[in-house]
């Protein structure tokens, strides 16, 4: 299935192979870390380790290179915003009316742009190597409510396949003549009411059906439901989450001990 109508590339790497559980906690542990720090090494070392991550995966190129074209237009807006509204008291390197950049806001400035594509790849290589039903199933088994981790695996299923509607809807209405480019900001979102319209509108048939299919399959009939597949946590999956702990609250130790990651160029402070 095209990357357009679903996140998860089908494969047999160790990664695919976890359990959905450790991919999760991998998943909330790098984030936590990632969001400690504004170190543009470390940040730069993560998204250098996430990509040979789904290397190793067999993660398709032209998935890395969407999540990039998604995420990099807001990364870099982040960026130049930060140093330009962000001067410091070091010598600047570039000097001109307000405009003050140094090395330390234009560093800290592509750190925390940076890290919002670090964070977007360590969730999408989750989701990139898990199916479905595994994500339901993990779910479920760290306690929440079937209905509810089916609600949360289909908004996740649903997500990508509403871009690819809107895409098509806008490419429709464009050739239809409706121009998006012209006028200023309130003309330009005025012209983006036909294509709200017909996304509401598709929005709602998606959710009937989907209601449909899944009433025809008696969901909640029962109060147990019954499974084909279970989880079952391997000797293995055991390491990968002593590793993902013993990593993380190494990190969390050097943090708050000796300040790795506080500065946006040095690792130490």
């Amino acid at each position: 299935m095209s990357l357009a109508y679903d996140l998860y590339q089908p494969g047999r790497s160790a990664l695919h192979r976890a359990d959905p559980r450790v991919k999760l906690l991998l998943t909330l542990c790098a984030s936590g870390c990632l969001l400690a720090t504004q170190n543009l090494w470390l940040i730069l070392l993560a998204l250098a380790g996430v990509h040979g991550l789904l290397w190793l995966a067999g993660i398709e190129g032209r998935r890395i290179g969407w999540v990039w074209r998604v995420t990099l237009p807001t990364a870099a807006l982040i960026a130049l915003l930060w140093a330009l509204l962000n001067p410091v008291g070091e010598e600047p390197l570039i000097a001109w009316w307000v405009v003050r950049l140094s090395a330390f806001n234009v560093a800290q400035g592509l750190a925390i742009g940076l890290r919002i594509a670090a964070l977007a790849f360590v969730v999408l290589s989750w989701l990139f190597t898990t199916d479905q039903s595994s994500l339901v199933l993990g779910l479920v088994a760290l306690g929440l409510p079937y209905t509810w981790g089916l609600t949360v695996a289909m908004a996740l299923r649903y997500l990508p396949t509403m871009a690819g509607v809107f895409r098509t809807i806008s490419e429709a209405q464009q050739a239809r003549a409706l121009d998006l480019t012209r006028g200023g900001p309130f003309r330009r979102a005025r012209a983006y009411i036909p294509i709200t319209v017909a996304m509401l509108i598709t929005a709602l048939r998606t959710a009937q059906h989907l209601s449909y299919a899944l009433e025809s399959r008696a969901l909640g009939a029962l109060p147990h439901r019954s499974y084909l597949h279970r989880l079952r946590f391997r000797p293995l999956d055991l390491a990968y989450t002593v590793a993902i702990l013993a990593l993380t609250l190494a990190f969390a130790w050097a943090r708050l001990a000796y300040g790795l990651g506080a500065h946006p160029l040095a690792l130490v402070p």
